[in-house]
């Protein structure tokens, strides 16, 4: 029974090794985060992963703002705080100063949020062809939708 045991650790350890391994070489990945929802949990969730992608990675990665999650980047909307004390349009001007980019989807913004470009927090960037495709398409981009 010892030696069952110390081959499964051996075992978890080579796994746990090589595993790490992987994620550690982050060179020419991207991260793009979709986030089509204001609920301040699942909004908080996934601007707080970003960050800490875009920190601990150093790789590019981009929000982008659709479907109901266009209210996120409007100025107009009162702030409400998420648990850790920081409302959400602070998490995502602190996420574009850490050099991380907001887009917004242009249809959702008007059909959905009833915005304009005048609407939006400074920094975040008016979706497109020219603007969103390159982001979502490049090479070696990961996907992730809340």
């Amino acid at each position: 029974m010892k030696s069952v045991k110390q081959i499964l650790m051996v075992f978890a350890l080579v796994f746990v090794a090589f595993s790490q391994g992987v994620y550690a070489d982050s060179d020419g990945k991207k991260l793009f985060v979709n986030i089509t929802s204001d609920d301040i949990n699942k909004a908080a969730m996934a601007i707080g992963f970003s960050m800490k992608v875009r920190m601990e990675k150093k790789i590019p990665v981009t929000i982008f703002l659709n479907v109901e999650g266009v209210r996120i980047a409007d100025k107009n909307i009162p702030e409400h705080k998420h648990s850790t004390g920081k409302s959400l349009k602070g998490m995502l001007a602190d996420f574009m100063q850490a050099g991380g980019k907001v887009i917004v989807c242009p249809m959702c913004m008007k059909n959905v949020g009833g915005l304009s470009k005048e609407d939006l927090i400074d920094g975040v960037v008016v979706g497109g062809s020219d603007v969103t495709w390159p982001a979502l398409f490049a090479d070696d981009t990961v996907v992730l939708s809340y």
